[in-house]
């Protein structure tokens, strides 16, 4: 998971070849590094942007990471208990992404969608060894168990608690990195209020999160510092505890809303906060005695 997401920023080396080696490491995990660079890169231009941001609504309509307005179409009457059931269906990521028939053409539908060409010569000639890496990752983890065990809920339950724990290592760290109290949900509101451009430098600090320091980058491999990735996404992570101190200077110096938890279960708090407000609408209910509206 560490690796190949440095790799797949280009962050591993300064050799081309080194990182797209390093990148496959997605495949080994039961994602698709082609699919995955589409959907990540465009998240990251597009950082929490309800329309465009595809880790945004990829979840929807089962949850809803987007704040939608109070009877916007896509807030469901479900959503209000998404803060209890969301972190179990984060527990089924690894399946959906093994059985996602995305790995067919490589058209990564999240980037498609908000305009990105996926039919070119370099996804065309790739589909072919997607396919061959996933059909080899599904014999290993999923017929190969079943042969030399034999098929039952034991096997079964084995590869589930695989899978389950291989989802909540990686939805987990990723959901709580932008989906906070506080998280800036529509980095383009100031440009529809007034027309002036949006400082991409700006939203994406006030639309991401980081916790701990050193140790917890150690063990996360810097996913816990996606302010600092956000902003030097190329850069290896390693270097990521020695420039938060000075970001966040320049960020309180500038104004810019900067979010950071000592500890991780306090970013986790927040998360499951902000989930809960976000399904039921809460942050667009009118509080006429609270002095706020």
């Amino acid at each position: 998971l560490n690796v190949q997401h440095d790799a797949n920023h280009g962050a591993v080396s300064k050799k081309p070849w080194v990182n797209d080696l390093f990148g496959f490491g997605t495949d080994l995990i039961g994602s698709c590094k082609w699919n995955w660079m589409a959907q990540h890169w465009t998240h990251h231009a597009y950082t929490n942007h309800d329309e465009k941001d595809p880790d945004s609504f990829s979840s929807e309509p089962m949850f809803a990471f987007n704040d939608y307005p109070l009877g916007h179409p896509k807030r469901k009457w479900w959503h209000r208990f998404q803060g209890v059931y969301f972190l179990f269906m984060l527990g089924l990521y690894w399946l959906s992404t093994v059985m996602n028939p995305q790995v067919l053409d490589l058209r990564q539908r999240g980037a498609q969608y908000v305009g990105i060409q996926m039919e070119n010569d370099f996804i065309v000639k790739r589909r072919k060894y997607a396919i061959l890496l996933r059909a080899i990752y599904i014999s290993l983890n999923f017929i190969s168990p079943a042969i030399n065990n034999g098929f039952s809920l034991a096997t079964f339950g084995i590869i589930m608690l695989m899978g389950m724990s291989e989802s909540f290592t990686l939805s987990i760290l990723f959901s709580l990195s932008h989906n906070f109290v506080d998280s800036d949900r529509d980095p383009m509101a100031d440009f529809k209020k007034t027309g002036e451009g949006v400082c991409w430098f700006k939203s994406q600090v006030e639309t991401s999160s980081t916790y701990g320091g050193a140790v917890s980058g150690w063990l996360t491999g810097g996913l816990n510092f996606q302010v600092e990735h956000h902003l030097f996404p190329r850069m290896s992570s390693a270097w990521y505890p020695y420039i938060a101190p000075k970001i966040r200077e320049v960020c309180k110096k500038h104004g810019v809303n900067y979010a950071y938890y000592p500890w991780i279960h306090q970013n986790l708090i927040s998360t499951f906060t902000y989930m809960h407000r976000a399904g039921t609408g809460a942050n667009w209910e009118l509080k006429p005695l609270s002095g706020a509206n």
